[in-house]
């Protein structure tokens, strides 16, 4: 066995673009600063115009820069948002920058206390909002419709816990899991079965704030060892 790998056939933009994007993830430039001049990038890469304004294009689309017109202009890295977040976070696991564990393993450090706020938070329209929830995971099992509807209750929950910066911590945490998830796309009922949510559900109409951490928080190890055998698999999969 030799030790070479098929060769992708890769635009040059999309090189251009791929080399700046890790550049701005790894730091490089920082937030507000600005990226090398159009002729400086045409000569670093030793490619056309053409290329390189396609490449700063992609990094807007991305909303990774921000393009400023004018003497002073150019592409400007823009602020990190939940949503910039999400889609960062993304690009970084499949660079094999970030695991998913990493990213679970937030959540089992921030979904709990969610869980307990949202029990001291509970009105029964919340609480039929939930019920609803649990009754529905199983309605499909085709993506990415299964994982909205075995995740909905974690939006629930989010909403409930009063607490507008959790709120979207959660969410931009639960989006990002369920787009990883959606590119590799384990079988639902071993990555997360229908009904794990219940027990969490009854603490939480109930009022009972512990309860509903612990529960939340088992819950939440139990999909971290799961997903850490299926990102496993999917890593020594994308080596072959």
């Amino acid at each position: 066995m030799t030790p070479f790998q098929p060769v992708k056939q890769v635009k040059a933009s999309e090189e251009v673009f791929n080399q700046l994007k890790s550049a701005i993830f790894n730091g490089q430039y920082l937030t507000g600063e600005k990226l090398p001049s159009e002729r400086e990038l045409i000569e670093s890469f030793c490619v056309s115009r053409t290329v390189v304004r396609e490449s700063i294009k992609a990094l807007e689309a991305s909303g990774l820069v921000q393009i400023k017109q004018g003497a002073t202009g150019g592409a400007f890295v823009k602020e990190l948002t939940f949503e910039r977040l999400t889609s960062a976070t993304k690009d970084l696991f499949f660079m094999n920058q970030m695991t998913f564990s990493e990213i679970c393993e937030a959540r089992l450090n921030i979904e709990p206390m969610v869980a307990r706020l949202a029990a001291e938070n509970c009105t029964e329209e919340f609480a039929e909002k939930l019920r609803l929830a649990c009754s529905k995971e199983n309605d499909s099992l085709a993506y990415p419709e299964t994982i909205m509807l075995r995740t909905h209750v974690h939006y629930l929950l989010a909403d409930m816990c009063n607490n507008r910066y959790l709120t979207a911590i959660v969410k931009s945490m639960i989006q990002l899991v369920g787009k990883i998830t959606e590119e590799f796309q384990p079988s639902t009922d071993q990555i997360h079965p229908a009904g794990l949510h219940n027990v969490i559900v009854e603490a939480v109409i109930a009022g009972d704030g512990a309860k509903a951490e612990r529960e939340m928080y088992l819950h939440l190890k139990y999909f971290l060892n799961i997903t850490q055998e299926i990102e496993q698999q999917y890593r020594e999969k994308t080596r072959i």
